[in-house]
């Protein structure tokens, strides 16, 4: 578990220097370190495998579950909007329309306007297969990757559960800064183990099924880019409680592991 210990030393040594350098989250720098502090993991990992003779399969051979990958975060995401709404008021499709900048909005003929939503959809899963699959590889190599590998010994559900704990950990840095919870950073830090505890099993049976970390970066990277969607169309009244890595998607991905566990 070296590869471990190493992740996370270099890791929260990394957020603090960013942050007392003035970084803050949702600046354009942390962008640029949004996606170092993703492939520290990466890095580590691939230090570790070459060191010790781990295979890490990067193969790209794409089956039925590479597609389940890809679009699974598009259903995630969307199922998750209506289990919002008890908590928060519907914004309504023009809300999207916000997120652009005033001129290119003013620019988009009224006769597309309906079809905003599908475009914004369509970007995600182009962002999901190439830049944002790049930066969640990083990830990917050491959770499903080394870690994995490390630990199937162990079985699916068990490997399953510590390696979301320690992936949710990883992440308390950029939760305690702002990051996903920004009004709860405190409640944050435990709700994003619970929602990588609820997200790995998934992540992992991707990977396994489709014989590659490639799938599971796919699968990732979408999510990334997609889940937003989820807060700009609900009233965020409450970090916790909103969206899919909120409530609504640990509801969602608990029915989907009840369905996983008869098949695993």
């Amino acid at each position: 578990m070296s590869a471990l210990y190493w992740t996370l030393g270099l890791s929260w040594v990394a957020f603090p220097a960013f942050y007392l350098l003035g970084g803050r989250v949702g600046s354009p720098a942390y962008l640029a370190f949004g996606f170092l502090y993703m492939w520290i993991p990466g890095l580590v990992a691939l230090s570790f495998a070459r060191k010790e003779g781990v295979h890490l399969p990067l193969a790209l051979r794409p089956n039925r579950y590479w597609l389940f990958a890809w679009l699974f975060p598009v259903a995630l995401t969307l199922l998750s909007i209506p289990l919002s709404l008890p908590f928060g008021a519907w914004k309504g499709w023009e809300a999207l329309r916000q997120t652009v900048p005033q001129e290119a909005a003013q620019a988009i003929p009224e006769t597309l306007s309906a079809l905003f939503p599908l475009v914004l959809i369509l970007s995600a899963l182009v962002a999901g297969a190439t830049v944002n699959l790049l930066a969640a590889l990083g990830e990917e190599l050491l959770w499903r990757g080394y870690l994995w590998e490390r630990l199937k010994e162990r079985g699916f559900w068990p490997a399953s559960l510590e390696i979301g704990f320690w992936w949710g950990l990883w992440h308390a840095p950029l939760i305690l800064a702002g990051h996903n919870y920004p009004r709860e950073p405190l409640l944050g830090v435990p709700m994003m183990i619970l929602f990588t505890l609820a997200l790995t099993p998934g992540l992992l049976w991707v990977r396994e099924k489709a014989g590659s970390v490639l799938a599971a970066a796919l699968f990732h990277g979408t999510l990334n880019a997609i889940a937003g969607l989820s807060l700009l169309l609900v009233e965020h009244t409450h970090d916790l409680l909103i969206g899919v890595v909120g409530l609504p998607g640990l509801f969602l991905l608990s029915l989907f592991n009840l369905w996983l566990r008869r098949r695993v």
